[in-house]
C-alpha cells in the first residue's frame, strides 16, 4: 500500500505542477512511424496494435551502450544476469525466449539458455526501437509469443555527397567502447559502412584472485550497406557481423612443485546478411521481400595455464573443448494493398530453415523447418473503429503448428484525437529450439542439459489499452497511458534442476503459466521540462503453485520515473538535456518444482535504479557528448533463493547484477 500511496501522490504533484506558458508538441508515443507488424507504415497514434518506440535521442540522452542498457529502465521488463551466458530479459512475466528480437525485420539467431544476449546488441547504429508486447505470431512466427523488438537501423539516404561519423565511450568500471563509419553517395547508389571496438577489462571484489565475477570481454560490431532506388524499387543489401571474446580465468592451484590453472575462453561469431526489395506499385499498393542468411557459432576453449612459465597448453578433452554453430535462412515476403479508405490487406509467406551442429549436437537431429502462409485485413467501415483479423498457417517439420488466428480492434475519438483503445487477441505457438532439445553445455559455472522429449508451447493472450490526451490549457498536455494483459501458456519449457549434488539443469515442461497484469503511465511536456512516470504490477502463475493449494497469482510492483530539463541558450541553437533515470523492481516470489517433483519457493529481492545524465550538442549540432553516473544506488548483486533462480546452486545465493556505481562519458561526431 506504501507504494501505491507514494505513486498516487506522484501522479496529483504531476497534475498541479507550474502554469506553463511554452508550446507543448506531440510525445514521440503519438507521431512516431512505425513499420513492425503493420500492413502499411504509420503513426503510433493510428497503429491498431499497442507500440512502444524507443528513439535515438532517448538512447544518446541515457549513455546507452546495448539493449540492456535500455530495456533496464522499462516497465514490464525484467533483466538477469549471467557472467557467461550474457543478460536476458522477461516481457509481461514472459522469458525472453518467447521474445522475438529482429534486426531491421531480421529474426536474430544464437541464442543462450534460450535468450538472446542483450549485451551483443549494439545502439550505436539504431535509429529507433519498437517494442510491440503480446504475441505477433501472425506475421513473424516462432519465438513471438510474448512479442517482439525491432532494431531499426539509421537510415543511409543522403542528400550530400558524404557523411562521416566516430564514437567514443569510457566508464570507470574498465568499459572503453570506440568506432567509426560513413556513408557515401555515387550517382544513384548509398553505401555505408560502420565499425566498433567494445572492450571490458573485468571485475572483481578480491583484487588479489585470478577469478573475476564480471569477466573481461572484447566485442567487435561491424556493418556494410548498400541502397538503391531504381525507379520505385528500392533495393538494399546489409551485412552485420559481431565478435566476441570472453576470458574466464580459473582458480590458482600452487604446491611445492608447480603452479597451474584451466582458463576458460567462450568466441562468438555471428553474420547476418540480408537483402530486402520493396516495390511500390502507386500509391495504395507495394510488395516487399526480406531474404536473409544467419550463422552464429560459439567456441570453448580451454587451456592449461603454467603459471610459473606463463605458458598455455590446450586442454585435451572434448568436455573441455567445444564449438556449435547455427544456421538460418529466412525469407519473407508480403503484398499490401491500401484498397481503399475503408479496407486494406496483406498477403504473405514466412520460410525459416534452420540448422545446427557441433561437439554438441548429434549430425541428423540438428535440422527444423518452418513454412507458413499469413493474411490480415483492417476493416475501416465503422465509424471510429479499425478490425484487423488475421491468420497464419504453418507447417513444421519437427511439431504439429496449429492454426494461429488473431484479432485487433482500435477505437479512436475522431472528433477530438484525445481518446484511443486498443484491444487485441491472439494465439501463439513456439517449437522448442535445437538448443533445447540437443545442445549440452557444461563448464565450470553451468551443467545445461538438452531434452529432446519436450513439447511445443501454445499461448493464448489478451491485451487491452487506452491512451489519452488530457488538455488543461492551450500549453499544458498530460498524455496517460493505461495497458492491460493476460497470458496463458501451456506447456511453457522452463530449466528445471535435475541433480542437485552436481548442479545438473535440463529443459522441461510446465503445463499452465499464467501472468496477469497493468501499468499506467502518464507523460508531459512544459515549459523546459519533459516527465515521465508510471507504475506496473506484473502477477505470475504456474502448476507448481497448484500443488501448494495456492489459487492466486504472485505480484510483483514496478515504478519508473524518466525526468529531463533543457538548458536552452539565448539563441536557442543549442541546449543541455539533464536527465534522471529511475526504476524500482519489487521483490519476485514464485513456487518452482525441484528434481524430486517438490515444491519450493523461489524469490529475487527488491532493487531500484538511478542514473544520471548530461547531454550537450555543440558545434551545429556536429558533437554531441554525454556524461552522468550509472547504478548511483551501487546494487552489485541480489540475494535470491530457490532452485530455479541459479545455475550454479540450489539453495538461497545471490546472482550478479552489475559492477556497481560508475561514472561514464561518451562522444558523438558527425562530419
Amino acid at each position: 500500500m506504501k507504494f501505491f500511496k507514494t505513486y498516487l501522490l506522484t501522479l496529483i504533484a504531476l497534475f498541479i505542477v507550474s502554469n506553463a506558458t511554452a508550446q507543448i508538441e506531440d510525445t514521440l508515443i503519438f507521431k512516431a512511424q512505425v513499420i513492425t507488424g503493420e500492413i502499411m507504415p504509420t503513426d503510433a497514434s493510428r497503429s491498431v496494435q499497442n507500440v512502444r518506440i524507443i528513439t535515438a535521442k532517448n538512447i544518446e540522452r541515457q549513455g546507452a551502450v546495448n539493449l540492456k542498457d535500455v530495456l533496464s529502465k522499462e516497465l514490464n521488463v525484467r533483466i538477469s544476469n549471467d557472467n557467461i551466458l550474457g543478460s536476458s530479459m522477461s516481457l509481461q512475466g514472459i522469458s525472453g525466449q518467447n521474445v522475438k528480437i529482429l534486426l531491421d525485420g531480421v529474426p536474430l539467431i544464437g541464442r543462450e539458455n534460450g535468450n538472446i544476449d542483450l549485451n551483443q546488441l549494439n545502439l550505436s547504429n539504431i535509429e529507433r526501437i519498437e517494442i510491440i508486447e503480446g504475441p505477433l505470431s501472425v506475421i513473424y512466427g516462432t519465438d513471438a509469443l510474448g512479442g517482439v523488438i525491432n532494431l531499426i537501423s539509421k537510415k543511409i539516404l543522403l542528400n550530400k555527397p558524404s557523411l562521416f561519423t566516430a564514437n567514443g565511450y569510457y566508464e570507470t568500471i574498465g568499459q572503453y567502447n570506440i568506432g567509426g563509419g560513413g556513408i557515401v553517395k555515387l550517382n544513384n547508389m548509398d553505401f555505408a559502412a560502420n565499425i566498433s571496438r567494445n572492450f571490458f577489462s573485468g571485475y572483481s571484489i578480491d583484487k588479489s584472485s585470478r577469478e573475476m565475477l564480471w569477466k573481461p570481454k572484447q566485442q567487435v560490431f561491424g556493418n556494410f550497406s548498400i541502397l538503391n532506388e531504381v525507379g520505385k524499387l528500392r533495393i538494399r543489401f546489409k551485412t552485420d557481423i559481431f565478435n566476441e571474446k570472453i576470458e574466464n580465468k580459473g582458480p590458482a592451484v600452487v604446491n611445492h612443485l608447480e603452479g597451474y590453472a584451466f582458463d576458460e575462453y567462450y568466441i562468438t561469431n555471428r553474420f547476418v546478411n540480408s537483402l530486402s526489395l520493396d516495390h511500390k506499385i502507386n500509391n495504395n499498393n507495394y510488395w516487399n521481400l526480406l531474404s536473409s542468411f544467419s550463422f552464429y557459432q560459439r567456441d570453448k576453449i580451454t587451456y592449461r595455464m603454467d603459471l610459473v612459465n606463463v605458458k598455455p597448453e590446450l586442454v585435451q578433452n572434448k568436455d573441455a573443448n567445444s564449438s556449435t554453430s547455427f544456421l538460418n535462412f529466412m525469407t519473407r515476403g508480403s503484398y499490401n494493398v491500401a484498397y481503399s479508405r475503408k479496407f486494406n490487406y496483406q498477403l504473405g509467406f514466412d520460410i525459416n530453415l534452420n540448422s545446427g551442429f557441433g561437439t554438441k549436437i548429434e549430425s541428423d537431429k540438428g535440422r527444423m523447418n518452418d513454412y507458413a502462409m499469413f493474411a490480415c485485413a483492417e476493416f475501416k467501415q465503422l465509424k471510429n473503429f479499425i478490425i484487423k483479423p488475421g491468420f497464419r498457417a504453418t507447417y513444421n517439420s519437427k511439431y504439429p503448428a496449429p492454426f494461429i488466428p488473431s484479432i485487433q480492434i482500435q477505437f479512436r475519438d475522431s472528433a477530438r484525437k484525445n481518446f484511443t483503445a486498443r484491444y487485441s487477441y491472439g494465439k501463439g505457438f513456439r517449437a522448442p529450439s535445437l538448443k533445447e532439445l540437443y545442445l549440452n553445455f557444461v563448464d565450470y559455472n553451468h551443467n545445461i542439459h538438452g531434452n529432446p522429449d519436450l513439447r511445443s508451447e501454445i499461448s493464448n493472450n489478451h491485451n487491452f489499452a487506452m491512451k489519452y490526451k488530457l488538455k488543461i490549457n492551450k500549453s499544458l498536455f498530460f498524455f496517460l497511458e493505461n495497458n492491460n494483459y493476460y497470458n496463458h501458456i501451456y506447456h511453457q519449457i522452463a530449466i528445471v534442476s535435475v541433480d542437485p549434488s552436481t548442479f545438473t539443469y535440463t529443459y522441461h515442461n510446465i503445463d499452465n503459466f499464467k501472468s496477469i497484469g497493468s501499468n499506467f503511465n502518464i507523460a508531459t511536456q512544459f515549459n523546459n521540462w519533459n516527465i515521465s512516470t508510471g507504475a506496473a504490477m506484473i502477477g505470475v502463475y504456474n502448476n507448481a503453485f497448484r500443488i501448494v493449494n495456492k489459487s492466486k497469482y504472485n505480484y510483483t510492483p514496478e515504478f519508473r520515473t524518466q525526468i529531463t530539463y533543457s538548458l536552452i541558450t539565448k539563441k536557442k541553437q543549442t541546449k543541455t538535456n539533464l536527465s534522471l533515470y529511475y526504476k524500482y523492481n519489487g521483490r519476485n516470489i514464485g513456487y518452482a518444482l525441484n528434481e524430486t517433483r517438490d515444491v519450493v519457493q523461489t524469490s529475487i529481492q527488491d532493487y531500484q535504479i538511478l542514473d544520471l545524465t548530461a547531454n550537450r550538442s555543440f558545434y551545429n549540432k556536429r558533437l554531441n557528448a554525454t556524461i552522468g553516473c550509472k547504478n548511483l544506488f551501487n546494487i552489485k548483486t541480489l540475494n535470491t533463493s530457490g532452485t530455479s533462480t541459479s545455475f550454479h546452486s540450489g539453495g538461497g545465493t545471490s546472482t550478479p547484477f552489475s559492477v556497481g556505481r560508475s561514472l561514464f562519458a561518451q562522444f558523438n561526431i558527425t562530419i
